[in-house]
């Protein structure tokens, strides 16, 4: 499936068999699956009525009292199913709240054995699985015929089984049996992200439909009368050459009152799809194979995008002339790319036809080869299939610079810009790495290998299952050659095609094709979370130059170490031996040619997936032989290089009361690919205090290989207003997997605080924790708080301190797809508080909104001079008892609220109610004392997620009798909230990327 996201955290329904060694001997049997099934569509009811009949023969060495089947239409049953909840997991809502006519099912099964009615046992964990119980024991080598009627209604589309209006891809729609190999039985519900494991037979199928429907499936069609039709279609498309000729009507036209049965026919193939709709054109074509062989290519797609499509055609017989060339040759007859309106991803393959988009096909035509040819398990090995055909295919694009391929079709469409964003020179793999290391550098990433595709992240799963596995497989043909490496994947593909391969199995076909050992490539590389890192240690230039190339990681491998003349091009490039499978190899000496070298440097062309890029270059003469030309960068340069350092800037703008408007420039690292040593330097000029305010926020990072996810030590100053604030801390993130279970924080900080007209500073140590779960249905976070604090200026007892402990609860719960409420529970305690002379300078805790003692909200009039701007008055941070009103309440000993939010149908409006105590009485403005209070109003949305929203106070305790006594009453009680640090773009790309 193409790589644009999809997620999961839900584990797999376990195996009958334990076995998942990578001793596990080659396959020497496997199951052979028949099917006949006959199909009627229903386009009014939007369902299927059918029968199946297969024969199912039993080539392993064990008697078989059960046949473990897959009903996947039941994946859409109801919200208790796997795929719901992954759709939870992946932040997504649709499902959840669809209703019930959109859902899906199948029933109506009546299974028989031989002509014996069996039974069927569901999986109590999930309605999508079965296991028939055979009448009698199937036997080693036996023939059972089983057969069941069955009726589908087809859901809408939120995943791949489905329809849209009468567009219907029928996909994952019949009774199938689970695979049962060497292994054991792989039972499996339904999942979006996590593709299929299936047995292998032959297909005979036949479906009935109105007859003005065009047809995509699976095997060859036998229908001469529809063949011709298809024909005329196809005479009809080729005789328009841009969108203009086809139009942009998408309506659909109604069905023939007369019905047609198409039968498709094919064998060696493990699954059949079938993709119908009224309104498809038709184009075709076709590609001769390296042996002679003809292949025919369709492509069926409405009039929208068809400039595209026709282009398309033509990524068609790119991927069958290629993959053909460097994989194995393409065993079918045909092979077609079918317009669909998918949910997951992009587009979805099966065997000899795609459902895809435009700028897809490629790489959804290449996933014949590895998922519809040689089958693997791509349910828990998912980069033996969407990794390598990732790498196929990006070198397909890079032979025509084809947009429609995947991270080469990025680069081809932002090439004008390359220049702009510091990609000037760099090939598609470059930017290939910079999706796994925006996760490597965060401590995000997983490995390659040995995780499940329900067990990758929401990012991780393209990012690394994808683009990582892409990027290894090119470091891989790099190391052996282009020539070696074709050897061996045809070796792989003609040994293993129709045969199930285990990542083993590609492994054993590389190193007896090569003639080279390579488990360092297959259980370092892609089986775990290395840091990669080499250095050249020296360089002798004589007759020759002679470079010491030394491996900085905690695993082996071949280092590519080139030298380069005087503008940076290379001359030539030698590969280490794998360095650092014994201690005493983790550096080796390369002899290059002497002319014309200027410089040496390690992985010139971008073919590991080192994180550190800054050491690599190495000059053969000068006094400064590692600094590289500097280059200030608009924006911001997504790819490390080791050609030239770059500064990151744009310009900013600012404004408060005191220091008016504000002018200056953001200058940064990377936000994607975090460096070691992070920084932002934010300095701003205010044209009121003629001064030079700003932020500086500067960080290290690192990443630990166990425990925690990463530790960042960095220290972070701010000066606006008329006073600074210097911060030091370290946090800690943890656990060190992510995506399966809430994330922690812990936080130690420690602010010294100036108030320049004051000539006055304190000083406040903090200690933080904060946690998060949940799903798309419902989210939760918690935080506690601890500081000391010195004295406020202006105490009398000089050493005095103030110890706080503060504490918060939120969960969030959406009753629709976009609405939602919410529930926040506060409570704040002074451990030890010293009182003040006078009472205004007191620590204490508010009601309405903090002191904030940290100075961590941007106000925009923390000095209250303007009556409209004025700090928690009318501006308020929501932090301490985030009452929305204001409520001039606050406590120097304890403090507690309930804070209430929904959001209203229909509207975009909200509303809020907050409830408050306090340790004592407090006296209110109109002479009132209270102890209890409370509100409630309206919620005007700005800027969503809370970052810039409106609180209109309609009732509570500010207004004497409840309610607002005058108009001028109510509009002097109106509030905001600004909160620029959400709109932070290094925090919002961290809280993306962390999904």
């Amino acid at each position: 499936m193409k790589k644009f996201l999809a997620g999961c955290w839900l584990a797999l329904l376990p195996l009958a068999a334990a076995a998942q060694t990578p001793t596990t001997p080659p396959a020497s049997w496997q199951q052979q699956v028949n099917y006949s099934i006959d199909v009627t569509l229903d386009d009014v009811r939007h369902e299927l009525t059918g029968r199946e009949e297969l024969r199912y023969t039993n080539n392993s060495p064990e008697t078989l009292p059960f046949i473990w089947f897959h009903l996947w239409p039941n994946a859409y049953r109801d919200n208790t199913t796997a795929f719901a909840k992954q759709q939870l997991r992946n932040n997504d809502r649709k499902f959840q709240f669809a209703p019930a006519a959109d859902r899906g099912f199948i029933d109506q099964l009546d299974f028989k054995v031989n002509g014996e009615t069996a039974r069927l046992e569901y999986d109590p964990q999930n309605p999508d699985v079965a296991k028939l119980v055979l009448p009698q024991p199937l036997a080693p080598g036996a023939t059972a015929t089983i057969s069941t009627p069955f009726h589908v209604k087809l859901p809408a589309s939120f995943s791949r089984l489905g329809h849209v209006g009468q567009s219907y891809q029928i996909t994952q729609w019949y009774p199938k049996p689970a695979v049962l190999d060497q292994r054991g039985w792989h039972p499996m519900p339904y999942l979006n992200q996590g593709e299929f494991y299936s047995e292998f037979g032959s297909f005979d199928v036949r479906i009935t439909l109105p007859a003005n429907y065009v047809v995509g499936a699976t095997g060859q069609l036998q229908n001469p009368e529809e063949q011709q039709r298809m024909e005329q279609l196809a005479t009809a498309g080729a005789a328009k050459k841009t969108s203009e000729d086809f139009g942009n009507d998408l309506s659909f036209p109604a069905s023939a009152p007369e019905t047609k049965t198409l039968r498709y026919v094919q064998d060696q193939v493990h699954d059949f799809a079938w993709f119908a709709d009224k309104r498809f054109n038709v184009l075709k074509s076709g590609v001769t194979l390296p042996s002679g062989r003809q292949v025919t290519s369709w492509v069926l797609f409405t009039n929208k995008q068809a400039s595209r499509w026709i282009e398309g055609l033509q990524h068609l017989n790119d991927a069958l002339t290629y993959y053909s060339k460097w994989v194995g040759e393409y065993p079918y007859a045909s092979a077609t790319a079918v317009d669909g309106a998918l949910s997951a991803g992009s587009g979805m393959e099966y065997p000899m036809v795609t459902v895809t988009e435009p700028n897809a096909i490629s790489h959804e035509v290449g996933h014949n080869w590895f998922y519809g040819i040689l089958g693997s398990n791509e349910r828990d090995y998912p980069w033996l299939d969407e990794g390598l055909n990732s790498y196929v295919d990006n070198r397909v694009a890079l032979i025509n610079n084809s947009p429609g391929s995947l991270q080469t079709g990025v680069i081809t469409r932002i090439k004008p810009l390359a220049s702009r964003f510091n990609l000037d020179g760099l090939s598609a793999y470059a930017l290939e790495q910079a999706t796994y290391q925006s996760q490597a550098t965060r401590g995000l990433d997983q490995p390659v290998h040995g995780v499940t595709s329900a067990d990758y992240g929401l990012i991780n799963y393209p990012f690394i299952v994808y683009s990582k596995t892409a990027a290894l497989f090119n470091y891989l043909e790099n190391y052996l050659g282009k020539e070696k490496f074709d050897a061996a994947m045809h070796a792989y593909f003609e040994r293993w095609k129709f045969r199930h391969p285990y990542p083993e199995d590609l492994q054993a076909s590389f190193e007896e094709s090569t003639g080279q050992k390579l488990g360092w490539f297959f259980q370092d590389m892609l089986g775990k979370r290395v840091r990669y890192d080499a250095t050249i240690d020296d360089v002798e230039v004589s007759d020759t130059v002679k470079v010491l190339v030394r491996n900085d990681s905690p695993a082996p491998y071949a280092v590519p170490v080139s030298t380069l003349d005087a503008q940076g091009k290379v001359l030539e490039t030698l590969w280490s031996p794998v360095l650092g499978i014994t201690e005493e190899d983790e550096a080796a000496q390369l002899n290059f040619r002497r002319e014309g070298v200027s410089a040496v440097v390690v992985d010139a062309n971008y073919v590991t997936t080192e994180l550190n890029r800054r050491d690599d270059r190495l000059k053969t003469s000068g006094s400064f032989r590692r600094v590289e030309p500097f280059r200030l960068q608009g924006l911001f340069a997504p790819v490390q290089r080791w050609d030239r350092a770059v500064v990151n800037f744009t310009p900013v703008i600012g404004a408060n009361t005191s220091d008016k408007f504000m002018l200056g420039a953001a200058f940064y690292s990377s936000p994607l690919v975090l460096q070691r040593l992070s920084y932002v330097l934010m300095p701003m000029y205010s044209f009121n205090q003629k001064e030079l305010n700003g932020i500086a926020d500067v960080n290290v990072n690192v990443l630990p290989d166990k425990y925690a996810r990463s530790i960042v030590t960095g220290v972070l100053v701010q000066r606006f207003e008329r006073y600074r604030k210097v911060e030091p801390s370290i946090t800690f993130n943890f656990p060190f997997s992510a995506y399966d279970r809430p994330q922690h924080s812990l936080k130690l900080a420690t602010a010294s605080i100036r108030q320049q007209d004051l000539d006055q500073t304190s000083s406040i140590q903090t200690v933080e924790y904060h946690v998060r779960g949940g799903n798309a249905l419902q989210k939760w976070t918690g935080y506690v708080e601890f500081n000391q604090l010195t004295p406020k200026p202006g105490l009398v007892i000089s050493q005095a301190e103030a110890r706080l402990l503060r504490a918060a609860g939120t969960y969030q719960r959406f009753y629709n797809a976009r609405k939602s409420v919410s529930v926040r529970l506060f409570g704040g305690r002074f451990l030890s508080n010293v009182a003040a002379t006078d009472p205004m300078q007191s620590y204490v805790i508010g009601l309405s909104g903090s002191p904030d003692y940290r100075y961590q909200t941007a106000f925009l009039d923390r000095q209250q001079i303007s009556p409209a701007l004025a700090a928690q008055r009318h501006q308020t941070d929501d932090r301490d008892g985030a009452f929305k009103a204001y409520l001039p309440v606050t406590s120097t000993k304890w403090l507690s609220t309930l804070n209430l939010q929904g959001d209203l149908p229909v509207t975009s409006l909200k509303v809020f109610a907050d409830f408050g105590a306090t340790s004592h009485k407090v006296l209110l403005e109109d002479g009132r004392q209270c102890r209890l209070f409370y509100d409630a109003g309206l919620i005007v949305p700005i800027i969503p997620g809370g970052i810039f929203q409106f609180y209109v106070p309609v009732a509570g305790s500010q207004y004497s009798n409840g309610l607002p006594g005058s108009r001028k009453d109510f509009t002097d009680n109106l509030r905001f909230v600004f909160r620029l640090d959400k709109l932070n773009p290094f925090r919002l790309l961290d809280e993306q990327l962390a999904q």
